[in-house]
């Protein structure tokens, strides 16, 4: 699956959405409760109890849209990891009256994570691969953690044609692009090269300019991407029982 936002009614609905069903929203950014609003429509057939990592967790917007959903273990890592994202927690904890942390948060490289193979059912990276990552490194990591048929949910920076940004702009401390029709093509072509595929990745056209950040004017995309299945996995590998298998493959 891929998506391109397409203008302001969209970003509207899906944070009308999020408000309606008491989900949270991403805190400053309102464009970007169109990503979350994506991540809620692919994670919600899934199974509460299957693992999901977020790649660049940021200020832990995906990670307490999944908590409000009720998925239990949720990580995340991030080259950043300010207090306030352990404070956050806590006050989840006094508010779910939980003495369970409800993620597990690390500070370092998504591309060097450290967790142990085949971990995770789920990988989200929202709004990060812009910001100077390999993506070569990126699918290498993302293909060592997902089980055979993980899924992995990508949001992005886009627009169709090539948005030159001048290398002085480093926001976070970091490179900046926004992705063109071609560097999604390619980038899809690196993806299937480690062992991703998408049931549908025909490119739409992106039509509305409906997001405006740090001097440029450009949308949103987002993939969703499979991790190819060998002919020799088995529900085990997959991390379940035959019935979680067929909810992760019909989410997809």
């Amino acid at each position: 699956m891929i998506e391109v936002l397409q203008g302001p009614a969209q970003i509207q609905e899906a944070d009308e959405f999020l408000s309606r069903h008491a989900l949270p929203k991403h805190a400053y950014n309102v464009e970007k409760n169109w990503d979350l609003f994506q991540l809620y429509s692919i994670a919600r057939p899934l199974p509460s109890e299957i693992k999901i990592i977020d790649l660049g967790c940021g200020g832990l917007s995906a990670l307490k849209l999944l908590c409000a959903m009720g998925f239990k273990n949720l990580y995340g890592i991030d080259l950043y990891m300010p207090l306030k994202n352990y404070f956050s927690q806590f006050l989840m904890m006094r508010d779910k009256r939980s003495f369970k942390m409800p993620f597990h948060l690390q500070k370092g490289d998504l591309t060097k994570t450290g967790f142990p193979d085949k971990m995770f059912d789920m990988a989200v990276c929202v709004s990060v691969i812009e910001h100077g990552v390999n993506l070569e490194n990126f699918f290498v990591e993302v293909g060592r953690l997902l089980k055979p048929g993980g899924t992995l949910f990508i949001t992005t920076d886009y627009w169709d044609q090539k948005i030159l940004i001048s290398k002085n702009k480093k926001p976070f401390g970091l490179d900046w692009k926004i992705f063109s029709k071609e560097e999604v093509k390619e980038m899809v072509d690196v993806a299937y090269k480690y062992g991703f595929s998408s049931d549908d990745s025909t490119l739409p056209c992106s039509s509305n300019k409906c997001v405006a950040w740090n001097g440029q004017e450009y949308t949103f995309i987002v993939m969703v991407l499979t991790k190819h299945i060998s002919s020799d996995s088995t529900a085990d590998d997959m991390g379940g029982s035959p019935s979680q298998t067929k909810a992760l493959r019909r989410a997809k």
